[in-house]
């Protein structure tokens, strides 16, 4: 249960903000008077929000720096000055829309807008000067109109906002203080948007739940052509997915997406969350799910061309049930001097042994990671952890030992390097594919090694056996330096890769881009979940090379 949330993370928060939102729309059949003292109607359920319009110029400029297109933002500049330079308007406070739920049997949900306004007087001259007419509505106080060329705008204004919408009537409440729902995201973002679930009403949410549930059920029945073991692992799929539905829309506090742009980090970070109330079974959860983190979290995401960890969970009757299978029918072909009996089991059969007991544990713990050795030309590197992983060591060195006294033995040789103890043996595989060598180079080879309790491999040429062994190092020297909360992480430097897919790319002008953007770095793009006591999201970062990637797309736009 741990490392479910982790591996379905996105599916659940994407759903999740979907169905609320729709929920918010639907009939609650539900006593007014008793939800009378427990909502407060004037507070929003949802906000989108820009952190500010100096804040949007400071990154529009930033964004054409990296390509020395200084160009771009004199050009938009220059329009803002035919405008006053929006005189009038608070230009370094939050703006965007509130979603309110208007009181009733049969609530429905408003938007409205809302603008930080610095100086009215100075907002009616710009808006005047460009042919709008900003009114004083007789007999209301601070309320007006602005009469547009094909509508009108109603207008409140209150804590130095303007509260817009092209009905009168949406305005007819007090409102908060937009700083109070808007501070906290502008300090994280430049453009975000939060749904409050604690602002929803009990009744609603659980009415979106009941809607998911009933969505559900239409795609449960097995579908035409799907095998038993395919149905039961998308039906266990899918009932986890909906658990964890229900418990966010009943646990969960606040949901939020967000977009920054870090000029001190130089990337673009995308960010989706969701935050607990406390003291919830929701909250109880991320703060044991913060105390757990994958063997291999101690590796950096800039540490390989691809890098990839996960604790991957194995469900007894659907995962487990499907390594089991194939574990059994790989023992078909395998020669009886290397399974051995019970009394005396022979290499593979120790082998297998271990292999059964990871996948009873209920998770797989591992990385692979890809790593250039050459233009062109890359070394596969990967590692998981073992039960019983001794017994594992034990057949592998057996297994090369016998090998060792066979008459035919080609690609295979035991013992061919040590690090730290742990005995290195490969494998030289024939008849490979050209896609392979053209990946991995002509002559690939694989190395593996074992330690009581983990197993290691690598894949390229001869190359490879010395990444293998550091791999092997590193691992034993910062196995301390884990990091907490962090199930999984996955990573990629498009640099290296443009010479892989060149080939093949279907739009030679983009790889010519790419290569311009990614040519003095910047290239790392990766996705990762951070987990604390309270709260969980899932993250993901694209390096400055995105950014100039984004700016030539725009200047060279045709």
């Amino acid at each position: 249960m741990s490392t479910a949330i982790a591996k379905s993370f996105l599916k659940r928060l994407t759903l999740t903000v979907c169905v609320l939102s729709l929920g918010s729309l639907a009939l609650a059949q539900t006593n007014t008077e008793s939800r009378k003292e427990k909502v407060d109607w004037n507070k929003p359920i949802a906000v989108a929000t820009i952190a500010s319009i100096d804040r949007v110029l400071d990154d529009i400029d930033y964004i054409f720096s990296t390509v020395d297109k200084p160009e771009y933002p004199a050009m938009i500049k220059g329009f803002l000055a035919q405008y006053r330079n929006l005189a009038g308007l608070d230009k370094t406070k939050s703006l965007g829309t509130f979603v309110f739920l208007n009181e009733g049997i049969a609530p429905q949900a408003v938007v409205v807008g809302f603008i930080p306004v610095k100086s009215l007087d100075e907002l009616t001259q710009t808006l005047g000067e460009v042919g709008f007419l900003l009114n004083p509505v007789e007999g209301k106080e601070d309320r007006y109109t602005l009469a547009l060329p094909t509508f009108t705008v109603h207008i409140k204004m209150a804590h130095g906002y303007a509260f817009l919408h092209i009905k009168s009537e949406a305005l007819d409440r007090e409102f908060y203080n937009p700083d109070e729902f808007t501070s906290a995201l502008a300090k994280e973002y430049d453009i975000a948007g939060s749904l409050f679930l604690s602002n929803v009403p009990q009744p609603m949410r659980m009415m979106a739940v009941d809607l998911a549930r009933a969505r559900v059920d239409e795609q449960l029945p097995q579908k035409p052509g799907e095998d038993d073991l395919k149905y039961k692992g998308r039906k266990e799929t899918t009932l986890l997915m909906l658990k964890q539905f229900e418990q966010v829309a009943e646990d969960g506090n606040q949901l939020t997406i967000g977009y920054n742009l870090s000029k001190e980090k130089k990337n673009i970070q995308l960010h989706l969350g969701v935050k607990a109330q406390p003291g919830t079974p929701l909250s109880k959860e991320f703060e044991q799910l913060s105390k757990t983190s994958s063997q291999y979290s101690y590796l950096q995401a800039d540490s390989a061309e691809m890098l990839g960890y996960t604790i991957l969970p194995l469900r007894k009757e659907v995962e487990q049930k499907m390594i089991l299978d194939l574990i059994e029918k790989s023992t078909r072909n395998i020669p009886p001097i290397l399974l051995g009996d019970d009394a005396n089991p022979g290499p593979v059969a120790k082998i297998l042994d271990s292999l059964k007991a990871t996948v009873g544990s209920g998770k797989l713990d591992g990385h692979i990671q890809m790593q250039q050795v050459g233009e062109k030309k890359v070394a596969l590197l990967g590692a998981v952890k073992l039960s019983n992983g001794a017994q594992f060591q034990q057949g592998l060195q057996e297994f090369f030992d016998l090998t060792k006294q066979a008459d035919d033995t080609k690609g295979v040789e035991g013992n061919v390097a040590e690090v730290e103890g742990i005995a290195i043996h490969k494998i030289t595989p024939d008849n490979l594919k050209e896609d392979t060598k053209k990946l991995f180079g002509q002559n690939p080879v694989i190395y593996i090694g074992c330690s009581q309790d983990e197993c290691w491999v690598a894949m390229g040429e001869t190359e490879s056996l010395e990444l293998l062994k550091k791999s092997i190092s590193t691992g034993n020297s910062h196995a301390q330096d884990r990091k907490q909360g962090t199930a999984f992480l996955l990573s990629f430097k498009l640099a290296s890769m443009i010479p892989l897919a060149e080939e093949n790319a279907k739009n030679p002008d983009f790889i010519e881009s790419a290569k311009v953007a990614f040519a003095s770095g910047g290239d790392l793009m990766t996705i990762y979940p951070k987990i604390t006591a309270d709260q969980a999201s899932l993250n993901l970062e694209f390096g400055e090379g995105f950014i100039r990637l984004i700016s030539l797309a725009i200047a060279n736009r045709k």
